[in-house]
């Protein structure tokens, strides 16, 4: 009998690609560029496949990356609801029903001793008030106290105090300046992570005291080259007249401008390292914010005026030289409706505040451009 014809060994084919990850995949690209939340809610209500993907803490993360919640308001004695024609009015009226909030934290335990440092996020930061104190906040005094307040959910969480150790790191009589601040969630994190930074500026040192939501503890950390970038200050009173002032966040990093020295401080939230930057050269009265840029990079805005009497926008970015070396880049020169006077109010919700009023009239109520 022949021998039967040779054939090729059973290879078991691979089993097919999982159509679950792929379609997962292409769904969430899908719903990332749904330009609003509302959108994104109702898509959730479809079916229970898309309410498993959008409610998903990594592609909540990422939509909210590309798709930055709305400004509401302001906080100003009270809350200023956005008008109309701004998007947000309706959403912003709402929020300012006194059932729909409660701005003043009154369910705070013993709400008295408590005052108001920052609001970030959703949450305030308020800080505890030493008995027989004045109820403003002491700016040089070492607070070690502190409670995170939601105002929608009311809900709190009060902080273990800063220990005895970490606070002994700095003396009391030396500090200039105490700011208290919460940081946002990294990229990583979950929304309801957060951290507490209280930067302590003296003279001669300057330390950040961070707590962290996910740990539950404080730590401290001092910048070793405070010394050197402070060496040759003009600052008249270096003892009682803070070097930092104007506290921005963008990118992942709070920054600091510092007029007497012409340079920008910077705090990488992620590392908790220091570094600073030089500033484009310029008067130390002029007032200046650090903004967002695209591609990862920082945005300095700073309001300049011809003898008081026309306003405009100088706009620069930091960038890169042919040699690789950080250097600020105009960008675009804003000019501003004549016959006004302005400040800077701050940076929210990828707007520049901006305050104007006439020459001849001071408003008794801030005005928002």
């Amino acid at each position: 009998m022949a021998s039967p014809a040779w054939q090729p060994p059973h290879r078991l084919q691979p089993p097919p690609p999982a159509q679950l990850d792929l379609t997962d995949e292409l769904l969430e690209e899908v719903f990332v560029r749904l330009p609003t939340a509302a959108d994104l809610a109702r898509a959730s209500t479809a079916c229970a496949s898309f309410r498993r993907l959008i409610t998903g803490h990594a592609f909540l993360r990422r939509f909210r990356r590309l798709h930055p919640p709305p400004v509401l308001g302001i906080l100003a004695a009270g809350f200023l609801a956005a008008q109309p024609p701004h998007p947000s009015a309706a959403a912003a009226r709402a929020l300012a029903d006194p059932d729909a909030a409660d701005f003043s934290c009154s369910f705070l335990p013993s709400r008295d001793r408590w005052c108001l440092r920052h609001f970030s996020d959703g949450r305030y930061l308020l800080s505890a008030i030493p008995e027989r104190s004045d109820p403003a906040p002491d700016h040089r005094a070492l607070v070690r106290e502190f409670a995170v307040c939601d105002p929608l959910y009311r809900r709190y969480l009060l902080l273990p105090p800063i220990p005895d150790d970490l606070a002994s790191v700095v003396n009391q009589s030396e500090i200039v300046n105490f700011e208290p601040f919460l940081c946002p969630a990294t990229e990583d994190e979950e929304d309801t992570m957060f951290r507490v930074i209280c930067l302590a500026q003296c003279e001669a040192k300057l330390v950040a005291f961070t707590y962290s939501r996910c740990s539950g503890q404080w730590h401290a950390v001092e910048f070793d080259g405070w010394r050197d970038l402070t060496r040759g200050t003009s600052n008249p009173f270096p003892s009682g007249e803070p070097e930092l002032s104007g506290r921005y966040y963008a990118h992942g990093c709070f920054c600091w401008v510092m007029h007497w020295v012409n340079k920008l401080l910077v705090l990488d939230a992620r590392s908790f390292e220091f570094s600073s930057i030089d500033l484009p050269p310029g008067p130390s009265s002029r007032r200046m914010v650090i903004v967002e840029a695209l591609e990862g990079k920082l945005g300095l805005f700073t309001l300049c005026n011809d003898n008081a009497l026309y306003y405009f926008l100088w706009y620069d970015i930091l960038e890169n030289d042919d040699e690789g070396a950080l250097q600020w880049c105009m960008k675009e020169i804003i000019p501003l409706h004549e016959n006004f006077n302005y400040n800077i109010l701050g940076v929210a919700g990828g707007y520049l505040l901006l305050q104007g009023f006439p020459h001849d009239f001071r408003p008794k109520k801030l005005c928002f451009h």
